[in-house]
């Protein structure tokens, strides 16, 4: 695994093992993907643009995104004030099921690994969502699933076909139910202490599976669809006690996100030449390390990668992107809105790379191979996501020197993890 990046102020911060993209890549099933796709993109620049053919489909590596985010719902039942969806909810645009399980099933015959049940909605409200869970199981496919807690049963009633990498997380960002009925405004009556206690649902049916407790840090002044939202930076330490009495696995902090006002790019919403930056990352330096003198063996405290580079005021070198993002060959988004090429982008037009069908059949993916091979050279990631804390910045630059230095292919190792992780 690369451990650390260095930056230019010689400061350094940590690459949690989930966030290894590079290490991720040279896994046995997917280092082929890698590899195929160096070579296109060295070819590609070794031929005289003019006579390019950046769509010929003989050429694109035949391949889906090796991971996707599976926003399979844009419903939900709360109206949180710090979303960054809050644009595209409750839209009454829908899948058709059996399209979306085509879609499914195609992209795993092309090389999708993981799906990330996540965003646009509370994906429990999808009335087919046990069926779609089993369905993706039932094609070897790791699932992890991201909710709002409001229906734990749900997930409860598929535990038993995940398995160990599997993972469910819960948006929960408070300690006090006071604080948590202000930011998640649930529509229909739900109170934090309920959502805890139903954890037990999902580990009794199958203790194996990690439940995490996610809790996004605002502060006085963050600003978001045209509010103030509320503060919670002073409850990180009741949560992570919530957290760990109520049987969670693990509790993740992570910086409040914001949307760019040129791009709609969701971009962390604390600058360093803002007033409060320094007693802001002070707090919270302070409530992280009072949080982890509860960590045991059964029980940890997480810091995201965005978090760590905030505290360590080393972001802007996670905005230094290339030109070109490469990861949007490898991760893209599914929506009912459409496929897009990064999570930053979900529903924005300069991101989109099709239909929400778009997988459906062979005949639509080869349209999409094409829609991609013309997004990597059209979306400049040099200036759409200069102001984007971006974590695939690393993987990133490490594909453009392959790319650069196709030799050093013939030097990469496929890589054994201790246990397969596929999620990008």
């Amino acid at each position: 695994m690369v451990k650390t990046i260095q930056n230019t102020k010689e400061k350094q911060v940590e690459l949690s093992s989930i966030h290894d993209f590079a290490g991720k890549l040279l896994q046995p099933e997917t280092i082929q993907s890698l590899k195929e796709y160096v070579k296109w993109q060295a070819k590609l620049r070794g031929t005289p643009e003019a006579a390019r053919d950046i769509t010929d489909l003989a050429e694109i590596p035949d391949y889906a995104p090796i991971s996707i985010n599976l926003d399979i719902t844009t419903s939900c039942n709360y109206a949180c004030d710090h979303c960054v969806d809050m644009d595209i909810l409750n839209k009454a645009i829908r899948y058709n099921h059996e399209r979306l399980l085509d879609s499914i099933k195609l992209m795993a015959d092309k090389g999708l690994k993981s799906i990330i049940v996540i965003g646009g909605g509370e994906p429990t409200i999808y009335p087919k969502f046990g069926e779609a869970i089993r369905f993706m199981k039932s094609l070897g496919l790791q699932v992890a699933i991201v909710s709002n807690g409001s229906r734990n049963e749900k997930i409860a009633e598929i535990a038993d076909c995940l398995e160990k990498k599997d993972w469910v997380r819960l948006s929960l960002d408070s300690g006090s139910d006071d604080i948590f009925q202000k930011m998640h405004k649930p529509r229909k009556a739900v109170n934090l202490p309920e959502i805890c206690e139903k954890v037990s649902l999902i580990k009794n049916v199958n203790p194996d599976v990690q439940v995490g407790f996610s809790y996004i840090i605002t502060w006085k002044g963050a600003f978001i669809n045209d509010t103030n939202i509320v503060e919670n930076l002073h409850e990180m330490v009741m949560a992570a006690k919530l957290a760990k009495d109520s049987g969670f696995d693990y509790i993740s902090f992570k910086p409040f996100l914001t949307r760019a006002e040129d791009n709609n790019a969701e971009i962390v919403d604390l600058k360093e030449k803002e007033n409060h930056f320094a007693n802001v990352v002070k707090q919270i330096q302070e409530y992280v390390a009072e949080a982890k003198k509860l960590e045991d063996d059964t029980f940890k405290v997480f810091e995201s990668t965005n978090l760590k580079v905030l505290i360590n005021n080393s972001a802007s070198d996670y905005m230094h992107q290339p030109q070109m993002c490469h990861m949007q060959f490898f991760r893209q988004v599914l929506s009912p809105l459409g496929m897009f090429n990064c999570p930053v982008y979900r529903n924005q037009p300069h991101g989109k790379l099709g239909a929400r069908d778009t997988y459906s059949t062979n005949e639509k993916f080869g349209d999409v191979k094409k829609e991609m091979a013309k997004l990597l050279f059209s979306f400049n990631a040099t200036e759409q996501c200069k102001e984007v804390t971006c974590l695939y910045n690393h993987v990133n630059w490490w594909i453009e020197d392959l790319i650069a230095n196709p030799y050093k292919l013939d030097e990469l190792q496929a890589k054994e993890m201790i246990e397969p992780d596929y999620y990008l």
